[in-house]
């Protein structure tokens, strides 16, 4: 989530028709029906969904401060690659200057932005996900693994690595909480000594929940691949079964054990690793938190609309309960 401050000046620009001056400021760069853009989302990226030619799409964009051009840029260029390799993935649209990305300087600051169409297809539901729907999960996150592990391309170094991910939690972590402190170490110790191979390594999605996928019968369209990473392939099946195993991880649940079915039959999986799914999940829960703390930099003596007190009190209750299970 970006600084809820960052995200209030630009939220603070929608009107009573959900649309913003500086969404049509970014969208005079990609062709579009005039005056379609609306208000989406706002989280860690700006999303407006507008229409051209009666079809709907994508507007998202970050505030300088929050992403780089560059990581954009390597993010642009592998969606268009694992498309090419016969994945589905939302791909970016051309801008009116044949750019996937554009910078845009606005009176509230500089923007990076992207264009994507609609992906197609439904959203699933954990709960109500057949055990065959969880191995087709697993196959999808196992061959986009495979495919990335082949990927090579001078603009990925702008990728973060979980390196940069725990630099950010500890400029972040509350200092005056030994608890949360020593499990910061504790991890850290932990990754630094793990093996890092050929195979075991490489570019992870970060983020292949069931929110970011669309299914297409039995096809799986991905999207949102603004998490992704350098890490432990590992890693990314910890980040996507996080809500399978919210009340404790279980090895032997049917659930997981179909979608790890589904995954090694197009990647191979370090089941040392795979044991270590409980310290994966804590590795989770530490960077949320500390993300968490970043995104709260809102003074409590303010008055703020009431969507944002009403956002801050459930930001709030979230911290508390990621730090619960960090001194868990």
């Amino acid at each position: 989530m970006m600084k809820l401050s960052t995200m209030l000046k630009v939220d603070s620009t929608v009107d009573t028709q959900w649309q913003s001056r500086i969404a049509e400021r970014i969208l005079e760069h990609w062709e579009h029906d005039q005056g379609s853009a609306q208000f989406f989302r706002s989280s860690t990226n700006f999303v407006y969904v507008f229409r051209k030619g009666g079809e709907r799409y994508f507007l998202r964009f970050a505030d300088s401060a929050e992403r780089t051009g560059a990581a954009i840029e390597a993010e642009m260029a592998l969606l268009c690659w694992v498309a090419s390799k016969g994945m589905t993935v939302t791909t970016p649209i051309a801008s009116k200057n044949g750019r996937c990305v554009e910078t845009v300087e606005t009176d509230l600051g500089t923007f990076h932005a992207v264009v994507f169409a609609e992906l197609q297809g439904s959203q699933g539901a954990l709960e109500e996900l057949s055990t065959a729907q969880f191995e087709v999960w697993g196959a999808t996150l196992g061959k986009l693994h495979a495919m990335m592990h082949l990927y090579q391309d001078p603009r990925l170094s702008a990728r973060r690595t979980w390196r940069d991910h725990l630099n950010m939690a500890r400029i972040y972590l509350p200092k005056d909480e030994p608890g949360v402190q020593a499990e910061f170490d504790n991890i850290t110790s932990w990754l630094s000594a793990l093996p890092v191979t050929e195979t075991n390594y490489g570019l992870i999605h970060g983020d292949f929940e069931l929110d970011n996928l669309f299914w297409q019968d039995d096809t799986i369209a991905m999207l949102d691949f603004d998490d992704c990473s350098y890490s432990w392939y590992v890693a990314d099946v910890a980040f996507a079964l996080r809500d399978l195993f919210e009340t404790g991880v279980d090895l032997s649940n049917p659930s997981f054990r179909a979608f790890i079915r589904g995954y090694s039959e197009h990647y191979c999986l370090d089941e040392e690793l795979i044991s270590h799914l409980p310290t994966w999940m804590r590795l989770a829960n530490l960077i949320t938190y500390a993300k968490l703390v970043r995104a709260m930099d809102l003074a409590n003596d303010q008055d703020y609309p009431e969507a944002y007190t009403s956002l801050l009190l459930k930001l709030e209750n979230w911290v508390q309960n990621y730090k619960a299970s960090l001194l868990s």
